[in-house]
């Protein structure tokens, strides 16, 4: 299998993309730590991990990765079960959506400390386990990193944030090789995204994206294992668009 013997932390794995992405890690041999915050949403993953993959090595650890004590434990106990570290996936997000003038300054600051802080620090405490033998860190973006969206203004700015976190960690961390890309997925039809976006503006989107439909958290995880893997030893510094074609 393409991750035999590798060890990943998902972060925002409790669910959506995250969620799918930890089944295929495990499905392809892996270890993995998935986290979230929602204790028992997390403890409802795992079960659901268990029940599709008997065997499953895996660990759940309930996180914030605004709180560093939260970051440096998730990575401390992964370490303890697991022994070391090769695969990152910064996937924790959340996408309010609001207009400008309705976005309070608490508001738009939690979103990029959720979503380009939180990637920061869990970038920052995965160095120390990935510097002797290399590994690959995995940012989730999005299309609004590029083509923006309105009353997104927050969450549009954490995940253009998260493309310039993305190139400036791929060159840092390229000589101890640790390859850093992110991942830039369209309209994905995920809890968050039914929650936060009106009927309208979904159909809108699929309208505008030549596949004319939305993906599925399972569309994306091919990218995500191939990023993961060895087959991608020569890529680093990319933002890849998954979005079916809506950004080109």
């Amino acid at each position: 299998m393409k991750l035999n013997n590798k060890v990943a932390i998902i972060t925002g794995s409790n669910s959506g993309i995250g969620l799918s992405i930890a089944k295929a890690y495990i499905a392809n041999g892996a270890s993995v730590t998935i986290c979230g915050t929602n204790k028992d949403k997390l403890e409802n993953a795992q079960e659901e991990i268990l029940s599709e993959f008997k065997d499953a090595n895996i660990l759940a650890i309930q996180a914030d990765v605004t709180n560093t004590e939260d970051v440096i434990n998730l990575f401390n106990e992964t370490i303890k079960k697991f022994g070391h570290l090769d695969i990152l996936v910064n996937n924790a997000g959340i996408a309010p959506r609001k207009s400008i003038e309705e976005t309070n300054d608490d508001e738009f600051v939690n979103t990029l400390n959720i979503n380009t802080v939180g990637s920061f620090k869990c970038t920052r405490e995965s160095i120390k386990y990935m510097k002797e033998k290399g590994g690959s860190i995995i940012n989730t973006s999005s299309f609004v990193s590029l083509y923006g969206s309105p009353y997104q203004a927050a969450y549009s700015a954490s995940k253009a944030a998260i493309n310039g976190l993305t190139k400036s960690n791929a060159k840092e961390l390229g000589k101890y090789n640790i390859r850093v890309n992110a991942v830039a997925p369209g309209v994905v039809m995920t809890e968050m995204v039914k929650k936060d976006c009106d009927e309208t503006t979904i159909d809108r989107l699929k309208a505008l994206t030549p596949l004319k439909r939305g993906a599925t958290p399972n569309d994306l995880v091919g990218i995500y294992l191939y990023l993961a893997s060895d087959e991608s030893l020569f890529t680093t510094g990319t933002i890849i668009n998954i979005d079916g074609g809506l950004v080109m």
